[in-house]
């Protein structure tokens, strides 16, 4: 049996079902709004993300461009790291040659001893990798020579060329560690 609802039964019901229904919408407005938070936030940790894989391999491909260029100069300082030395050792053996040069007279045991010595430095040179510019009649070369005087000549095919050498020069592994200082014929 069903007994009739007072009207101030009614009344309650209905402002309770009001209320439920408000609760509702403000429940379901609270959850779109946190739902577009949520969405904000996701939006923005991905932008981060990606931020964060930019800036790592980034850094990845400058920490690759380090390893290279200190390989790079690793390897280079090995194969000219005796640069300097050799620099300092080319002046003693050019007072060698000068010394062979003024003894070229005498036949003594005193001669071959310099040359002996001259022959030894020049070989550890060598096994260095450090060798003689080729100079004499060759065509000037700005690279290989330093022209430090010029003489007249009246032969065609000898213009611009080593007419003498000064001084030698000499390569490291095929770099110019000291120029020849040269006269080159000049028309």
């Amino acid at each position: 049996e069903i007994l009739p609802v007072s009207g101030e039964a009614a009344e309650m019901a209905d402002a309770r079902s009001e209320t439920l229904a408000e609760a509702s919408s403000e429940t379901k407005g609270q959850e779109k709004v946190a739902d577009e938070e949520a969405e904000d936030i996701s939006t923005t940790a991905a932008e981060e993300l990606q931020e964060s894989k930019d800036r790592l391999l980034r850094l990845q491909a400058e920490f690759q461009n380090y390893k290279r260029r200190v390989e790079k100069e690793k390897k280079e300082l090995y194969v000219y790291g005796c640069e300097e030395l050799a620099k300092d050792l080319l002046p003693v053996l050019d007072n060698f040659e000068r010394a062979i040069e003024a003894m070229k007279q005498q036949n003594d045991s005193f001669q071959q001893g310099v040359e002996m010595i001259h022959k030894q430095l020049v070989q550890i040179l060598e096994k260095h990798e450090i060798t003689e510019i080729e100079a004499m009649g060759k065509p000037f070369d700005m690279h290989l020579h330093h022209a430090v005087m010029t003489e007249p000549c009246e032969e065609e095919d000898q213009h611009n060329r080593v007419a003498e050498v000064m001084q030698k020069g000499y390569l490291l592994k095929g770099r110019v560690l000291r120029p020849s200082m040269v006269k080159v014929y000049q028309p």
